[in-house]
């Protein structure tokens, strides 16, 4: 299962890269398009999911066979995104 996890984080961490990649070249270069502020408004958006996809699979990685452990890790990291995604929610909670 170990290898599953590395194989789909390696493909996040290389869509990662290819989003950086394509944000520092659009800055450089300033290339522009009808609708690009969109356009990097929404990879903005996948960019940090994908950020927090290879968080968990790296950590779901480092805790497998360890059901409790990863179960914690990862309550931890939803609430993590919900706070970042969702910063109203916890005041609604409260």
């Amino acid at each position: 299962m170990k290898k599953f996890y590395s194989l789909i984080g390696s493909i996040l961490g290389f869509l990662i890269i290819l989003l950086y990649a394509f944000k520092n070249a659009q800055a450089l270069f300033g290339f522009s398009f009808e609708g690009m502020e969109d356009v990097l408004g929404y990879f903005n958006l996948v960019q940090q999911y994908l950020i927090y996809g290879l968080a968990g699979l790296a950590g779901l990685e480092l805790v497998a066979g360890k059901k409790i452990i990863a179960f914690l890790f990862f309550l931890i990291l939803a609430f993590v995104v919900v706070t970042t995604f969702f910063p109203d929610v916890i005041n609604t909670v409260m």
